[in-house]
């Protein structure tokens, strides 16, 4: 499939909104509290969005659009954030913040085209990506695109529940 890679618009918001909420529910059943995601609402999220990407405000991203037309995934990404808690990957490094695709559209390239796409933009930075240590699919996609855990661990807050995010670095 030919995937279109565009900056995102407000008129997106709520079809980001859904594939994140789905995504989330898809990706992360059993790493994370039932509950923490039976409780991902798409309308709040998609409003906040659309301020967002309204404004301005927003992580620069992409959106993959199908050629019929319908978003299929997204991804956002900028300077690498620091944590006191957390040594930096090292000076002048880019992150993804979030990667994701619609369930129904896993292996259909929108993915790889979104990363690739990120990629390109960040380059000629190193960046990092952080992922729940769990969450075996997409360890393999960031492997895929030379991505490696460099050693750094840390717990994602899941509603009151630590759940082990590791650290990629790449791709090399």
């Amino acid at each position: 499939m030919s995937w279109q890679v565009r900056r995102p618009s407000a008129a997106d918001a709520d079809a980001i909104a859904t594939i994140n909420v789905r995504a989330w529910q898809h990706a992360y059943a059993g790493l994370m509290p039932a509950s923490v995601l039976e409780r991902q609402e798409v309308a709040p999220r998609a409003e906040r969005l659309r301020e967002r990407l309204t404004s301005g405000t927003g992580a620069p991203g992409f959106v993959a659009v199908a050629p019929d037309g319908v978003v299929a995934g997204y991804c956002w990404f900028g300077d690498y954030r620091p944590d006191e808690d957390l040594p930096a990957p090292g000076e002048g490094w880019g992150e993804f913040y979030a990667i994701y695709v619609d369930p129904d559209r896993i292996g259909t390239g929108a993915g790889a085209t979104l990363m690739t796409a990120a990629l390109t933009a960040l380059h000629p930075r190193p960046v990092a990506v952080w992922v729940l240590e769990g969450n075996a699919r997409a360890r393999a996609f960031y492997e895929r695109f030379g991505f490696r855990h460099d050693g750094t661990v840390t717990d994602f807050d899941a509603g009151g529940t630590p759940v082990p995010e590791i650290r990629y670095v790449g791709p090399s």
